[in-house]
Order: C-alpha cells, then sequence, then structure tokens
C-alpha cells in the first residue's frame, strides 16, 4: 500500500477516532460483562424466516466463541455470503434472501457478538479481528470461492476478507460500506461522532425509532415503527455492548498496518442509496479511488439499506454483477 493511499483509508478514522473516544459517553464495564440477550420476539421471528425460506441454522466455534449463520437455497449454486452491519444481524437480509435462493447457496451470519452469535467481553472486535474471523469460518465452511456481500459495518469487514484472503473471495460488493470519508460531503451522523454522539447506539425507545428512520427511506414511518417494536428492547438492552463494540471498532482501526481495500484485486462492485443518512454517498467516489477496477452502482431514492428498501432492485443488481464477472 502506497503512503498515498493508506492516508485516503485512513482519513476519516483518524478524524473521527480521536474525537469519538475523547467524548463519547463510556461503556459500563459491569454491564457488559453481564449482558444477556433479552428479545422476545426473535425466537418466534427466526423460526418463521427458516420454515418460509427453506435456510437451516448452523453453528460452529469460531475464535473460541459460538458463530451463527442461516445456510440454504440452491445446494448446486454459487456461494453468497452476506455480512450486516453494526447495531444489526442477519435478519437485516431476509426480505433480499427469497430473490436469491433459487439460484444461489446462501450463508448469511451473525457476525462475531453480534445477533445470535456469542459475544465474549474479553475479545477484540475490531474490523480487522472480525474479518479473520469471518475468513477462518468461510475456509472451512464455503464449498467454492464466494461472493461477499457486505452492507455499512459488514460492507468494511468484507473489504478486508477480499484484501487478504481472496483465495475464499469471487467477487466483492460493498454496499454503502463503512471506512472511508466522503470527498465532498458528510451526514448528520458523521459529524455526531465528532463530539461524541452516536445514533447507532440507541438507549431508549424514541432513539431506536430515530435510528431506523436514519437508515430507511421507503416506507420510513410505518416500517421504522415495526423495526423498533421488534428490535428496541434487544437494542436499549444491549447499548453498554454496542458503545464497547463501535469503541473497538473504530480504535482499533487506527493501529493496524496491515494491507486494506486498495489491495483488493477480485472483481468488485460499490453499490449505493444515494439517500443514506448515515454514510454519505461521495464515500462511493473514494472507494472508487482505492478500487480502481470496481464498478460503480447508485441508487435514487434509496437510504443507507438498499436490501431493505428495494430488495427487489438489490436482488437484480448483485445477478447482473455476478453475471457479468463470471463472463471475464
Amino acid at each position: 500500500m502506497t503512503s498515498a493511499l493508506k492516508h485516503i483509508e485512513k482519513a476519516l478514522v483518524h478524524e473521527i477516532a480521536p474525537a469519538y473516544i475523547a467524548n463519547a459517553e463510556k461503556a459500563c464495564p459491569k454491564a457488559i460483562r453481564g449482558w444477556r440477550p433479552t428479545g422476545q420476539l426473535w425466537p418466534l421471528l427466526r423460526e418463521l424466516q427458516g420454515r418460509v425460506i427453506g435456510l437451516r441454522k448452523c453453528r460452529m466455534d469460531v475464535d473460541g466463541a459460538a458463530m451463527i449463520w442461516l445456510e440454504g437455497g440452491n445446494p448446486h449454486g454459487e456461494p453468497v455470503v452476506l455480512l450486516h452491519g453494526f447495531a444489526s444481524n442477519k435478519e437485516n437480509w431476509l426480505l433480499l434472501l427469497p430473490f436469491l435462493a433459487k439460484r444461489y447457496r446462501l450463508y448469511v451470519p451473525d457476525l462475531p457478538a453480534w445477533g445470535e452469535s456469542h459475544f465474549r467481553h474479553e475479545k477484540v472486535y475490531g474490523l480487522d479481528q472480525q474479518a479473520d474471523r469471518i475468513a477462518e469460518w468461510a475456509k472451512k465452511v464455503l464449498p467454492a470461492k464466494g461472493h461477499f456481500v457486505g452492507s455499512s459495518m459488514g460492507g468494511g469487514i468484507a473489504g478486508l476478507v477480499a484484501s487478504r484472503h481472496p483465495d475464499v473471495t469471487a467477487t466483492l460488493t460493498l454496499m454503502n460500506a463503512a471506512g472511508v470519508r466522503g470527498q465532498h460531503g458528510s451526514t448528520p451522523f458523521e459529524r455526531g461522532l465528532l463530539v461524541g454522539n452516536n445514533t447507532l447506539v440507541p438507549s431508549n425507545y424514541a432513539e431506536v425509532v430515530r435510528l431506523f428512520n436514519a437508515v430507511l427511506e421507503r416506507k420510513r414511518t410505518a416500517l421504522s415503527l415495526v423495526l423498533a417494536s421488534a428490535m428496541g428492547q434487544e437494542m436499549v438492552s444491549r447499548r453498554h455492548v454496542n458503545r464497547h463494540l463501535f469503541h473497538h471498532m473504530i480504535a482499533h482501526s487506527l493501529q493496524c498496518e496491515r494491507d486494506g481495500v486498495s489491495a483488493v484485486s477480485v472483481p468488485t462492485m460499490i453499490l449505493w442509496g444515494e439517500e443514506d443518512q448515515v454514510l454519505h454517498h461521495s464515500c462511493v467516489e473514494t472507494f472508487k479511488q482505492l478500487i480502481p477496477h470496481a464498478k460503480v452502482k447508485k441508487l435514487k431514492g434509496v437510504g443507507h439499506l438498499p436490501m431493505v428498501d428495494v430488495p427487489a432492485l438489490t436482488a437484480r443488481t448483485l445477478n447482473n454483477f455476478w453475471r457479468d464477472a463470471r463472463s471475464h
């Protein structure tokens, strides 16, 4: 990695991390050690999703902790790995899965420390450590190189997997991915981090609704209320854990000297909802600077979560990209 590319890759974290670490509310160590899942609706929803979509739940120890994922779809299809974002879980992909299941073999994990995958308070959960865990898991479970799709934080992790482990990566899709600074603008979320405010870590129900309003664009109000009702209790109960995980994500990014996304050589698509209120759409230009061979697809009228806002369009875009990559 050249010094110029390293500077571009690290610009966001060098700008935000010191200010955020100094100003953000600190996580309570006792609450972190004692946290246990409390959600009541998710067990039923997870059971229903497996029956309706035909995916089965799998489990494997990765780095000394249980990692859970959904697996299914076409048993003869190319592997597709879907990595969710911060404060989220594998259920973020539910609306997209029916559009992919007939053609592809799907692997939809809860990232370590999220969803049903176990959180260990003594572990480090920076993007680099998470990428290493996902690569370890992928090498054991994928039957062939996979199409990696990462949303937000999951995009940052997928990019590191692709750059460091091309042996498991067929293609990379960065979907409103975290990790770089936009070239001409910032969002209220990004500006808030500089003074220690983090929209992604709600402390009460009203803040949960505000979070979903920020990440969704289409059918925002109704869907935000539904999701807040289903996920609000767990998100609020996790606030100390999530503060802890966010701190790890940015603090350890400052320290890493390993290859970043500029080392990606596999076919890549940068897919972005232009109305993103979390990560500014001009991040696309920065990623394109770092990965010159990447294709770019912007979605008008779509927010931070294209697979939720427009699942059918997202699936078509992914299919077209994978088809083109296959033919080259």
